[in-house]
């Protein structure tokens, strides 16, 4: 038999090297989704985000002092015409409804609920729900009835409830200080996130249930309209359940510590806001399995 050269052996072996490092590379669970080079905003903290319901190219973002607009992932722009906290922040699921948020106005004291119907750029008080007016720091909107939402006073003082868009409100039940609130699509059950794991809800939040991640602090939560449920949770990061709760799934791992959760759910994508290594505030846009993202904005650089 005729025998390889010495530097044809040599070439063969490193073909063999490059290989298995390539193979090994695909199969890794290690491996870090890809991102596009940084974008900076001149916003503080972000609290919520969400996709408009009649163009799901605007993505809405609400931080600490201003409220903007990103239109097919574009640099997000300032539209908002009054400064405010807004602590809480939902898109609605119907078209004909307004945008809703909750936070300190920056003449002092607290919003209660108000609503916009021009994109974010006005806003005005729909309720107080408590006298002083209450500052949810945690609000969910449900997908099947506009008129239905759910809030937690930042102050602990109650899980609150309206079925008429806010005219009315009912005090609930709740298991302890919630961080995190979502309302299934069929509005069957309700979630809540807390700094001890996630707890649900069967009879409209007369009684609560422990259902996962016991001991950890769960930073925000929120439904697709397929009923996916994706969570941010201390030393997890970003998971997902497809059964309501009953199993969890964990997803690749991205340098951001998640706050906020919203989708464009038609065409699988996931957007979230949070605080990177770096202490900055950034928004991103990913597909659902979080193999590569995309970055909207950031506040490094300022």
């Amino acid at each position: 038999m005729k025998r390889k050269s010495p530097k044809k052996l040599l070439i063969l072996i490193g073909i063999v090297i490059i290989g298995i490092a390539i193979a090994f590379s695909f199969n890794s669970n290690d491996h870090k989704p890809t991102t596009t080079d940084t974008r900076t905003v001149e916003w503080r903290h972000v609290h919520g985000i969400g996709v408009d319901p009649t163009d799901s190219s605007i993505l809405y973002i609400a931080t600490h002092g201003d409220f903007y607009q990103s239109k097919n992932g574009a640099l997000p722009v300032k539209v908002g015409k009054v400064r405010a906290d807004y602590m809480a922040f939902n898109a609605p699921h119907d078209k004909d409804s307004p945008l809703y948020a909750s936070g300190h106005p920056s003449s002092g004291g607290n919003t209660g609920l108000i609503k916009s119907t021009d994109g974010g750029v006005t806003w005005q008080q729909v309720a107080k729900v408590l006298d002083p007016a209450v500052d949810f720091h945690a609000m969910t909107l449900s997908k099947s009835d506009p008129n239905l939402i759910l809030g937690f006073d930042s102050g602990g003082r109650g899980l609150f409830k309206t079925n008429d868009a806010g005219k009315t409100w009912n005090n609930l039940e709740y298991p302890e200080y919630i961080s995190a609130l979502a309302i299934s699509p069929d509005d069957s059950q309700i979630f809540a996130g807390t700094g001890n794991g996630i707890y649900n809800s069967n009879d409209a939040g007369k009684t609560w249930n422990h259902i996962a991640y016991k001991g950890l602090t769960v930073l925000a939560m929120n439904f697709d309209d397929e009923g996916i449920l994706f969570a941010s949770v201390d030393t997890f990061g970003l998971v997902r359940s497809d059964d309501l709760g009953a199993t969890w799934k964990d997803l690749p791992d991205i340098d951001l510590t998640v706050t906020n959760i919203a989708f464009d759910s038609p065409n699988k994508i996931l957007y979230v806001g949070g605080f990177s290594s770096g202490g900055f505030q950034e928004v991103y846009k990913l597909p659902y399995d979080v193999t590569s993202y995309e970055l909207i904005g950031t506040n490094k650089g300022l």
